[in-house]
């Protein structure tokens, strides 16, 4: 049986506490429907806020992950329409040659080869501006290399699968890196080829020393220098930056054996301060030594050897030919015996004997020079891109130890010039560029796969996002139907709590009436 009492209202008591406990249940569906969250604190559900949480984190990283695949396909866009237009300019430069290699084309091919280094040269910048026309090293290069594109999406931040990689490696799309260099098919170019396999780089530093003919009709004189250790694109890109070198019109690039091959329509000798051997350039030819020199391919030459003379008698260089100005007659130049054993004495005669050539300015104006090839002193070579003849004459009158060049002649022909260009340079050019296309293509290849890889790879990652969105939505959102049946049936029970706690309020003042 109840007790009743004055000092404990039990029945206002219990309730409160339901009442106080459909309040809570009441603010937190209200909480739930107005933020829309199942979760609004780790009280909530921590269980579920951490993997919610783990959910919204890979969210994250995957919608960065689609901005990165973006920005990367973006960038290969860029690529491919730069290599469009360069497979268009490579078109154009198979038309020229093309039209060079004709046996019937009357027009000056001069013409021609300018508009294809024209060609080139916008080759070369289209290269450089998307980033595929120098090695990985420098910004010309920058995308020569292999691209990792960041996404995510693995099982952990280390996972292979969260990038998608691209390799542009070896994909230079310059005339160097699809090997246009040194195509020629206007007039004849003279080639000075190394003896020596670049492509491992080099061993120590070299510099090579130039002579050119200058605004004058003289030689003149400049260096390279190349560091040790530079690989072959870095010997080709030195030589061919070099100030003195374009205004020389001489080009570098590699011939199909690895080997340095400097080319130029116009005159030019080399030398290098570094003897032939393995790892170096070997430019001076095989066996070279230091401070040999080797002359243009273009020239016609008469090589002699120079030896030790006495102190006595002239010898005359007679020099004669129709295209140096001397078809009836005859240049000479003459320069006395000297006693010239090996070493130093040698050397400088040699060296007279050159200069008493370079110093005539008849001979400088025809284009006929004289070239120290040996660094000893023991070979002097004449030289001329044009044809002549030579004759040498001494007033002793014989053979003999007296004259330093001992192998006196009657008008000998200069030959040996070897040209590239013309009909076949145009041919070889043609084939040149078929292979260039192909490699073109190569790259082309690369960069569409690229597109394709990072298109796929945005499509798994939406895909991705969407399901871990509604992975975190089922946890972390509340669901609006039940929280609003739960809002009507804690507001039925608040308003009856209410109603029954007003009544247990008065069932006090009804036991007052006992005590009546």
């Amino acid at each position: 049986m109840s007790n009743f009492s004055l000092v404990n209202n039990l029945g206002s008591s219990s309730a409160q506490t339901k009442l106080s406990m459909t309040n809570t249940k009441l603010n937190s569906t209200l909480q739930r429907l107005s933020s829309g969250l199942r979760i609004n604190k780790s009280g909530d559900d921590a269980a579920g806020l951490a993997i919610a949480n783990t959910f919204r984190s890979d969210i994250s990283v995957l919608s960065q992950g689609v901005r990165n695949a973006n920005d990367g396909l973006s960038t290969l866009q860029i690529i491919d329409g730069g290599l469009n237009t360069i497979s268009g300019l490579l078109d154009r430069a198979a038309s020229l040659a093309s039209q060079s290699a004709s046996g019937t084309f009357t027009g000056d091919r001069d013409t021609l080869q300018a508009e294809l280094t024209k060609v080139f040269n916008e080759v070369d910048r289209q290269a450089q501006n998307i980033g595929l026309g120098g090695v990985a090293s420098s910004d010309e290069g920058r995308y020569n290399r292999a691209i990792n594109v960041f996404i995510g999406g693995g099982s952990n931040a280390t996972a292979a699968g969260n990038s998608v990689s691209i390799d542009l490696s070896n994909s230079r799309v310059d005339r160097t890196g699809l090997n246009l260099s040194n195509l020629n098919i206007g007039q004849g170019t003279g080639n000075v080829t190394g003896a020596q396999d670049i492509t491992g780089g080099l061993t120590n530093a070299e510099t090579m020393t130039f002579q050119t003919v200058g605004a004058s009709g003289q030689l003149e004189t400049f260096s390279v220098s190349i560091s040790a250790g530079a690989t072959a694109s870095n010997v080709l890109d030195t030589i061919n930056n070099d100030s003195n070198i374009q205004k020389a019109n001489i080009e570098a690039s590699l011939d199909a054996n690895g080997k340095l091959v400097l080319s130029s329509a116009d005159f030019f000798t080399v030398s290098s301060d570094t003897a032939d051997g393995a790892g170096q350039t070997g430019i001076a030819g095989a066996g070279a030594a230091i401070d040999d020199v080797a002359v243009t391919g273009a020239a016609n030459a008469v090589t002699k050897t120079i030896s030790g003379g006495a102190a006595s008698g002239t010898e005359t260089l007679s020099f004669t030919g129709e295209e140096i100005g001397y078809a009836n007659t005859s240049q000479n130049v003459s320069f006395s015996n000297a006693v010239a054993g090996a070493g130093a004495a040698l050397i400088a005669q040699a060296g007279a004997i050159a200069n008493s050539v370079n110093d005539d300015t008849s001979l400088r104006a025809a284009g006929v020079f004289a070239v120290q090839t040996k660094a000893d002193g023991s070979q002097v070579s004449f030289v001329s891109l044009k044809n002549f003849n030579l004759a040498i004459s001494s007033s002793v009158g014989a053979v003999n130890a007296t004259n330093n060049i001992d192998s006196l002649q009657t008008p000998t022909a200069a030959t040996g010039a070897t040209l590239t260009g013309g009909e076949q340079g145009a041919k070889d050019a043609l084939a040149a560029i078929k292979t260039a296309v192909g490699l073109l293509g190569q790259v082309q290849g690369k960069v569409g796969a690229g597109q394709n890889n990072l298109e796929q790879a945005i499509d798994l990652a939406t895909a991705q996002m969407t399901n871990y969105q509604a992975a975190e939505s089922a946890i972390r959102d509340a669901d609006v139907a039940a929280e609003a049946s739960n809002m009507a049936r804690l507001n039925t029970l608040q308003q009856a709590g209410v109603a029954a706690l007003a009544q247990a309020n008065q069932s006090s003042q009804a036991l007052l009436s006992l005590l009546r």
